[in-house]
């Protein structure tokens, strides 16, 4: 037997506070242990079992012989370590009273109240009596009650939940809270009660309740309405009796009462659905494969009766679409793994195609296993056609019939995966503005439509048109080779389009033009591809352009440049970057300088230089054309009043004004206001406008120009010969002087027929005492023919190119002009490289734009010299990225723009500054590679 640790401090010490009259000695220890009501023990200080009554064997189940006789082996080692602390205090001299569980032989747990008293032996403490009380049976009772308190309570506050209890006078006790607030807290007997329910119910409640009390059993059950409000609830329950008492409990059930009717209410709807609804559901079941549930419109929709999958499961393969069968299949597989499908199929119904819209939703049982799908289908076949219509209307142009751009694009799109090689063509008549403003749009759509079947008929058939809007048409070609098939096959669509084309009476012979971009030579998207296209076909409308253009990487840098100018060009006049030149006009014999003309300049801070040509048509686009007009009738007159104050020879100058400009009324006036400003003489300006300016014959302009010549301000229609010359303009118009346009001197050493030309226009000239200017004298040979043609005055580089404010000063001073043969050419030279060049970073931003070809020249520790046919910005805010290939690798390097040179032909040269120095030892080794290359 393991012994009891007990913890005795005082067993041999005495005990100051132990009572006088020791135990053993109060009505002799033997009386009592047997004594007592309760059992009773002594223990020693080792807890040993000294002594017991039989109490303690009847209460643990032991006989007096087997009673174990040690105190630790009443109970469990967790119960002896709990309890220490008590029966340390008794051996330090106090009573103890505390609970503890000591087993019964049987192995159950039983709950006593332990008193323990000291037992004193010659004032020392030598054991301990110990009183056990049975507390098991006032346990189990406690709880008991406790459990009743609780199930009182939560019968109490349960919701919806109607108990009460009927006293046999009547009175209504044990109401629980649901009683309370919904029959009332004044309803206090059962007489009131029978009083607020429903009439008819009264009978019922009063029969129940006589049976309860007098027969002391369970009734049966029945229900009874309550009304409040105008709402009625419903209870249902019985009434059980004894001893008179009536104990009475009922649930509220108006919510399965109100959903049993909704329901009913809702299965009636569902029978109308079922029976109306143009929907066909179905459900099939997965385990049987039967259609369990199935609306009338099935066999409408799929051809045959729903048992018939029963005995045919292949029913529904047979009816769908071949094309369409593996979509089904998966979509069905999908929603067996329970995934919700929404598929569109087409089924075979009365030897005609049909459409079917399908919702499949899968139902699962209480483990989450799919176990039915329930299906919801639509005939959608009438939809079908009329998307399809209505696709026919979005996606074809409604003049032509020919697919619309939209479809254009969506085409291109396919065969950009489906073919190696596609030539995209926008192709333009060229014709359509004219013919909608001379004619009007009904002539313009039969011309349109004339047009679209010219192109068409000619076509392969393997290619694809589509209109793009006016009279351009985009048309994709397969797998042409190179680029000579493609030039051939533009030529044949060209030779055929440019016949007569008839319009009611109407017969034009249009000047057809073909931009080409090519997949995937120039692009790999739709988008781009096309809008290359249209850009080559826009270089086919600019002077001397070829009708077949390819486009070029370096139309992106040219469009850039336009869009950044065009931003720009409002800036530059109002910071003052434009500035003014001066060509000489002189006499052919002597030299003399007998005039100028001022021409606009612009520096550009980015882009440097910018020629006339690339600004002054986009100030036409804009109202920037009056300012720049104003801007150069200004400026020209401050020159000429600075050349006179300086005592130079002053000679007239023209000025190039925009006819839009002349269609203000206002603007003779300006300039005459202008010239009195800076007290000059009308006859030291001319206005030069172009032949074509006039062409419209407007009244403004006609009205203009008279009032200017009235004010001795001479009037010269410039590039005579380039539009629709006509004697009537001499005519009408008061032109003093006639400028002969470039391109016809061009041709003067070659042609006798220009020569005949410009005889008669100076014979002409000189009937109608009108000056003759020659524009564009670069060479003597051209000098000297028209010194035989008897011409008089003569401009060009021949004699002097554009010169600036202070270089014209000095011709004023000494005005004899001597001949100058033109400027140098660049031609390629042995050692030169080919490479690409674009716009990286502008202004600290990167910029994506295409490249353009260049031809790198030579190369030192710091710069690289290359040759270009685009005019890039020279400025430090610009970063260029170069690319070329050397030994099968592709090299890149990053440049900065440090000069530029324009060149007489067309070329710029420029000289830029390496990024990254290493790369000039690099190129500077493969352009001498290049130079000993055989």
């Amino acid at each position: 037997m393991l012994p009891f640790r007990w913890n005795n401090p005082f067993k041999s010490t005495p005990d100051k506070h132990a009572p006088s009259t020791e135990l053993n000695q109060l009505a002799n220890d033997r009386q009592f242990i047997e004594g007592h009501l309760d059992p009773v023990f002594l223990i020693d200080i080792d807890g040993t079992i000294i002594d017991a009554n039989q109490k303690l064997g009847l209460l643990l189940g032991y006989s007096t012989a087997d009673l174990p006789n040690h105190y630790s082996s009443l109970m469990t080692p967790q119960e002896r370590a709990r309890i220490l602390p008590h029966v340390n205090r008794v051996f330090e001299g106090h009573e103890e009273t505390y609970i503890a569980n000591f087993l019964h032989t049987n192995g159950k747990s039983l709950t006593v109240l332990v008193t323990t008293i000291p037992k004193y032996e010659s004032q020392l403490i030598a054991g301990m009596y110990v009183i056990a009380r049975d507390m098991t049976e006032d346990n189990q009772m406690k709880e008991q009650l406790e459990t009743m308190t609780f199930e009182r309570k939560l019968l109490r506050d349960t919701p919806h939940l109607l108990a009460f209890t009927i006293q046999p006078d009547g009175r209504l006790t044990d109401r629980t809270n649901s009683f309370i607030s919904t029959i009332g807290e004044s309803v206090t007997t059962f007489d009131r009660l029978t009083q607020e329910i429903h009439q008819d119910d009264r009978s019922s409640l009063m029969s129940a309740y006589q049976e309860a009390r007098e027969q002391n059993q369970n009734g049966d059950t029945f229900t009874f309405r309550f009304t409040r409000h105008t709402q009625q609830s419903y209870f249902f329950g019985k009434l059980v009796g004894h001893q008179g008492v009536v104990r009475a409990i009922f649930s509220n059930e108006t919510h399965h009462v109100n959903m049993a009717e909704v329901i009913v209410e809702n299965a009636d709807r569902l029978k109308d659905l079922y029976d109306y609804t143009d929907a066909t559901i179905y459900r099939r079941n997965l385990t049987t494969g039967h259609c369990e549930l199935y609306t009338n419109g099935f066999e409408a929709l799929f051809g045959f009766e729903p048992s018939k999958i029963k005995n045919n499961p292949s029913a529904f393969q047979r009816i769908i679409h071949r094309q369409d069968w593996s979509n089904v299949k998966a979509a069905c597989q999908q929603a067996r793994d329970g995934i919700a499908q929404h598929i569109y199929y087409r089924i075979h119904r009365n030897q005609e195609v049909c459409w079917v819209e399908e919702r499949m939703i899968p139902k699962f049982d209480e483990h989450g296993v799919v176990t039915s799908i329930v299906s919801v289908c639509y005939d959608i076949t009438r939809f079908k056609q009329q998307e399809t219509e209505i696709w026919n209307l979005a996606m074809h142009d409604t003049v032509t019939n020919l697919p619309n751009r939209s479809h254009f694009m969506s085409e291109l799109q396919q065969w950009i995966q489906r073919h190696e090689q596609v030539a995209v063509l926008t192709l333009s008549f060229n014709s359509i503005h004219p013919i909608n403003r001379d004619f009007g749009y009904t002539v313009g759509d039969e011309w349109i439509t004339a047009t679209a079947n010219a192109l068409t008929d000619h076509l392969p058939a393997d290619s694809f048109v589509g209109y793009l809007g006016g009279d351009d048409y985009g048309i994709l070609v397969p797998n042409l080779a190179n680029e000579q098939e493609v030039i051939q096959f533009c030529q044949s669509l060209i030779r055929r389009s440019e016949r007569y084309i008839t319009v009611g009476p109407y017969e034009w012979s249009p000047t057809v033009s073909v931009g080409v971009s090519r997949y995937p030579h120039d692009a790999d998207q739709p988008n781009t591809l096309l809008q290359y296209a249209h850009t080559a076909l826009g270089r086919t409308r600019l002077h001397g352009a070829d009708p077949i253009v390819f486009y070029a990487s370096t139309f992106d840098i040219d469009s850039f440049r336009k869009h950044q100018l065009g931003n720009d060009l409002r800036h530059a006049i109002e910071e003052g970057e434009l500035f003014l030149e001066f060509q000489p006009k002189v006499d052919i014999w002597s030299g003399r300088l007998v005039g100028a003309e001022a021409l606009v300049r612009w520096q550009h801070p980015e882009w440097g230089r910018i020629p006339p040509s690339d600004f002054i048509a986009l100030s036409e686009e804009t109202d920037l054309h009056i300012a720049l007009s104003d801007w150069v009738l200004q400026e020209t007159c401050h020159q000429l009043q600075e050349w006179k104050n300086r005592h130079l020879a002053v000679v007239p100058i023209s000025i190039n004004i925009s006819p839009k400009r002349l269609l203000h009324k206002t603007y003779s006036e300006k300039v005459l206001r202008i010239l009195r400003q800076y007290d000059l003489s009308p006859s030291l300006l001319e206005i030069e406008i172009l032949e074509t300016g006039i062409l419209s014959d407007n009244v403004k302009i006609h009205e203009s120009l008279n009032q200017l010549n009235e004010a001795g301000i001479r009037i010269a229609l410039d590039d005579f010969g380039t539009g629709y010359s006509s004697l009537s303009y001499l005519q009408r118009y008061p032109i003093k002087t006639i400028k002969i346009d470039q391109q016809f001197v061009k041709d003067l050493h070659d042609s006798k027929k220009t020569q005949g030309i410009v005889r008669t226009i100076l014979f002409m000239s000189e009937e109608f005492d009108i000056d003759v200017v020659i524009e564009g004298v670069e060479t003597l040979q051209q000098l000297e023919i028209l010194r035989r043609l008897n011409c008089k005055i003569v401009q060009g580089y021949l004699f002097s190119r554009p010169l600036g404010v202070e270089a014209f000063a000095d011709v004023l001073e000494t005005p004899i002009l001597t001949t100058n043969q033109s400027g140098p050419t660049v031609t390629r030279q042995g050692f030169s490289i080919d490479a690409t060049i674009t716009i990286h970073r502008l202004n600290r931003k990167e910029v994506t734009i295409g490249s353009t070809p260049v031809l790198l020249t030579k190369s030192s520790q710091q710069s690289l010299h290359f040759y270009a046919t685009v005019r890039l910005p020279v400025t430090k805010n610009i970063e260029l990225k170069m690319l070329l290939s050397h030994s099968d690798e592709q090299i890149e390097l990053f440049v900065q723009p440090k000069s530029m040179i324009e060149l007489d032909n067309g070329i710029y040269e420029y000289e830029a500054t390496y990024l990254n120095p290493s790369d000039a030892r690099r190129i500077s080794t493969i352009l001498q590679e290049h130079l000993h290359m055989p």
